[in-house]
């Protein structure tokens, strides 16, 4: 007849006996959380040049080319404000950037 062997007494359970959090780890989190600094995804600039198929994009190329023109239009505006620009030069570009964003809109509509 097999004998039971003594239960080992320095085994700690892996889980923790539910429990209301402290003060203290309250107080912890809330640091940490403080710390924790969200990051900015990688911009992808795209244009009509760079899809794989000219005339033909895909769904990922238009969107991220539709991105790309928004937010150079956006920054040939904030740039109007500075005192160092060309204005002619930039008044230029947003004039290109929202005929290339008409034209990318008609790709939404085929």
């Amino acid at each position: 007849m097999p004998y039971a062997r003594e239960p080992d007494t320095s085994y700690k359970p892996a889980y923790k006996k539910a429990s209301a959090p402290s003060r203290k780890t309250s107080a912890q989190n809330e640091k940490t959380l403080s710390n924790v600094v969200s990051f900015k995804l990688k911009e992808v600039d795209m244009m009509p040049g760079d899809w794989a198929e000219v005339g033909n994009p895909t769904p990922y190329e238009l969107c991220t080319t539709i991105h790309t023109c928004k937010r150079f239009w956006h920054m040939n505006k904030q740039a109007l404000t500075h005192p160092d620009c060309d204005v002619e030069v930039t008044e230029y570009n947003i004039r290109v950037l929202e005929k290339l964003y008409i034209h990318l809109m008609s790709y939404l509509v085929e």
